[in-house]
């Protein structure tokens, strides 16, 4: 199963009710997409900054940390180093496979973990791909406020330009 076999198009008039993994999976597809145009805007700029290469190694690797706590086996160190834009990609590939992984088959599964303040919680499938889906959004925002503060023109990466550059 890949993103892009999210959710058909609606007819207009027709009643449209997607189930939770078809909606999962049409924003599933729009945060890889939204994560590649960020990698690949970052990494062409002449001299890509420090900060902008932490924040898309943080989002890469947040998402790593809490596949691990759901497998039961976490080893990705919580420091997050600066990483080549191929290792980007190829860790934002990697993440989507998992997330349809878990998608698919484990939504519902209640996982017991430890933050790293020490404080133990539980919290299910379901809900833990919703805070790293906006996890995303929220650094995502970071990276544009951060360069439109310098006065560059930045990549598009809302929702709805997803839609409309890939016709959906």
């Amino acid at each position: 199963m890949t993103p892009s076999e999210g959710p058909a198009k609606s007819d207009e008039g027709q009643e449209y009710q997607p189930s939770l993994r078809r909606a999962l999976l049409r924003l599933l597809e729009q945060s890889l997409w939204a994560n590649r145009q960020w990698v690949e805007f970052v990494y062409s700029q002449p001299a890509p900054e420090v900060r902008p290469r932490e924040l898309l190694a943080h989002l890469m690797l947040g998402e790593r940390i809490w596949f691990e706590r759901i497998a039961g086996q976490q080893r990705t160190p919580a420091v997050s180093p600066l990483m080549s834009k191929d290792e980007l990609i190829q860790g934002f590939i990697e993440n989507t496979e998992t997330f349809l992984q878990l998608i698919s088959s484990r939504l519902g599964d209640v996982i017991h973990f430890k933050r790293d303040s020490g404080e133990e919680y539980h919290a299910r499938v379901e809900d833990i791909i919703h805070h790293l889906l906006t996890h995303g959004y929220h650094h995502r925002g970071q990276l544009a406020a951060h360069y439109a503060r310098g006065g560059i023109k930045y990549p598009n990466t809302d929702h709805i330009n997803f839609l409309l550059e890939n016709r959906l």
